[in-house]
């Protein structure tokens, strides 16, 4: 496996494990705490998130994505939520 496989293989993990850490808020609440650590869930959240950052830069430093490219989609993408928020 070559290091943009390995980063891909290792960004597909950190995406699962937000989707968790996210899961655990939707169910316990932000403030419960994991059983198997002392973290609670917004902590946890923030763990997983930055390790997401981490291979957002990653995967920028090898090449594989253009970071001015997701900054572009990331703006595109705040605008559309606050057009829909603001409309709840």
């Amino acid at each position: 496996m070559n290091k943009e496989q390995e980063l891909l293989v290792v960004l597909t993990e950190e995406c699962g494990e937000v989707i968790q850490a996210s899961s655990k808020i939707l169910r316990f609440g932000l403030n419960s705490k994991n059983p198997y650590s002392n973290k609670n869930n917004k902590e946890q959240l923030e763990q997983e998130l930055g390790d997401l950052m981490c291979l957002i830069r990653a995967l920028t430093e090898n090449g594989t994505i253009d970071l001015d490219s997701v900054l572009a989609a990331a703006e595109k993408k705040r605008k559309k939520l606050e057009k829909y928020l603001k409309n709840q």
